[in-house]
């Protein structure tokens, strides 16, 4: 009897130091999760709320409220700076039907011989346009001195993938004669934040475009269709992008994709043509992961790679402009000096 109790109390011993090893990994795993910036916290907690509400009203996710709700999400931003020369202009795809492309030209002096960068928004494939992003665009043309492009590709679930790829490589092909009268060089640049950073990515991973792609620039970019790595879970809720909401983004985007593993940047090869990348990490943010997975596998194929985090910011957070505008400042002189060194 005494040796059987001795091997249960040795047991349960074992079994203690089992569950107080867990506990204190948890407790210590806790304690390195990154810490959102206190100028966030009432707003992510207002975010939260109203989620939370929805839910239990029974509102269910749809392309038109994802829409509302970013375009409600950019009054944050603030108004953009008077940029001299801005002019909306339009291009037609063949598909189904006859579909009319908007895109924006911004320069800061339309006179001058400048950098062209195409920035590609984001929004989960399915949100964001031209209107939306106006005031990042012309920050970004008037900080980095360039003439800005941006475009209103086709989102999904109306255009699934490859659908925004084919129009963004129209324009890479055809932007200079689209420039008309306005001044440049040949000095090409594409930017994208999020969904219009992976665009980027595969652009630049792809495509082959006279002239070449100069440089990419990645903000807090979605890089990995498969949602593998462990900040996904670790900041997927409470954090502004969520995880349920970046599965649902990527159902609707991918619809007739069987393999999200081949079409995802961070596993596409780099080629020899891969340009001199700057990329803008948010510590807070569920992507962040597979953001630092492509810088490395960008350094070890040889590519110059800048990588930048920003602490205590969420996804989206060049959005945000009014909240964290320091913050955003940075981003925007990283821009400057990355294209004009």
């Amino acid at each position: 009897m005494s040796l059987v109790f001795g091997l249960l109390t040795g047991n349960l011993a074992i079994l203690f130091l089992f569950v107080v090893s867990l506990l204190l990994l948890a407790i210590w795993s806790y304690s390195l999760m990154n810490t959102v910036s206190a100028k966030l916290s009432a707003f992510l907690e207002q975010v939260t709320v109203a989620r939370n509400q929805a839910l239990q009203n029974g509102i269910k996710p749809s392309p038109a409220l994802a829409r509302a709700n970013m375009a409600n999400l950019s009054t944050l931003n603030g108004k953009g700076p008077d940029v001299q020369y801005v002019s909306d202009g339009s291009f037609f795809v063949e598909t189904d039907y006859r579909k009319e492309i908007p895109f924006r030209i911004y320069s800061p002096n339309p006179a001058d011989k400048l950098p062209v960068i195409l920035h590609l928004h984001g929004g989960g494939h399915m949100c964001g346009d031209l209107d939306i992003y106006d005031a990042i665009s012309r920050r970004m043309a008037n900080c980095t001195n360039s003439v800005v492009i941006t475009l209103d590709y086709r989102l999904a679930p109306e255009h699934p993938y490859p659908a925004a790829i084919e129009d963004c490589k129209f324009l890479l092909s055809h932007y200079q004669s689209l420039l008309g009268s306005v001044g440049f060089k040949d000095e090409l640049i594409v930017a994208g934040d999020s969904a219009g950073a992976a665009l980027t990515a595969t652009l630049s991973a792809t495509a082959q475009f006279s002239p070449q792609i100069s440089k990419q620039i990645l903000l807090y970019p979605s890089l990995d269709y498969t949602m593998k790595y462990s900040s996904m879970d670790a900041y997927g809720s409470g954090y502004l992008l969520e995880k349920q909401g970046v599965a649902w983004y990527f159902d609707n985007y991918l619809q007739n994709v069987e393999d999200r593993k081949q079409v995802s940047p961070l596993y596409m090869p780099a080629p020899e043509s891969m340009p001199e990348t700057l990329m803008m990490v948010a510590n807070c943010d569920p992507l962040q992961d597979e953001a630092y997975a492509y810088a490395e596998k960008l350094r070890k194929a040889g590519v110059s790679v800048q990588l930048s985090v920003f602490e205590g910011m969420v996804h989206g957070f060049l959005l945000l402009n009014t909240l964290v505008e320091e913050e955003c400042e940075a981003a925007y002189e990283l821009m400057n000096q990355f294209i004009n060194s």
